[in-house]
């Protein structure tokens, strides 16, 4: 009996440390730690590989709220494309990265326009938090959403979109890589942890302006003089 008493015993403490050791193993794997480092050490890469571009596939254009003198982002509205743009670090996460994988050949959004666009937007380590197409991007079957380039704050496009999108070309496809400084900063939002740079497969499949061909054609010439 007390043999039996004694393999009771051995047998639940070989339980209880292989519980243990599930519970440690489960509480290391973090897949948000040391966040900041690797977002930051993420997106020194992609600068590195955009600066380089050495397949001519890569563009880097600047926050369209900072105005500059030769400005031309979608007719004149803040921004412009730049090749090894900057010399210090801290001008990395004030422009966004864009890998182009398909050229357009239409309009360019103007900052008064709406944009139909399919897009899934993830995190470094893999997390999709947001997308309107699932799997490989066919258009035929997937359905695009439409935005007002304006719609800007908390419930609208973050800096880094509407600074992309005013560079784009109905029909361009591009890998689109935003600093958290034009996302959602340090503060995050819902499933967007702080500090989090935001990587976007986008696809700009219209230009919708919101009076018209002629009054748009009109607003673009404006922009052009200004």
């Amino acid at each position: 009996m007390k043999k039996n008493i004694f393999l009771l015993i051995a047998a639940f403490t070989i339980l209880s440390l292989g519980f243990t050791s599930c519970a440690e193993d489960t509480e290391a794997v973090d897949p948000y730690a040391d966040w900041q480092g690797r977002n930051e050490h993420y997106l020194d890469s992609i600068v590195d590989v955009a600066r380089t571009n050495a397949d001519g596939s890569w563009e880097i254009y600047r926050n369209y709220k900072v105005q500059t003198d030769n400005s031309t982002a979608g007719g004149g509205i803040g921004g412009t494309s730049i090749t090894n743009p900057y010399e210090t670090p801290a001008d990395e996460t004030d422009s966004v990265y864009v890998r182009v994988i398909k050229a357009g050949d239409g309009i360019t959004p103007l900052y008064t326009d709406s944009v139909t666009v399919y897009y899934r937007g993830s995190l470094i380590n893999g997390t999709v938090f947001d997308q309107n197409f699932q799997g490989e991007l066919d258009t035929d079957v997937h359905t695009p959403t439409t935005f007002a380039l304006q719609s800007s704050g908390y419930d609208g496009l973050v800096n880094g979109w509407i600074t992309a999108l005013q560079h784009m070309q109905e029909g361009e496809h591009v890998m689109l890589y935003i600093p958290s400084d034009l996302a959602y900063g340090a503060s995050g939002r819902e499933n967007v942890p702080g500090h989090s740079v935001l990587i976007f497969e986008m696809l700009l499949e219209k230009v919708i302006h919101p009076k018209g061909i002629e009054d748009r054609s009109r607003v673009a010439s404006q922009q052009e003089n200004e």
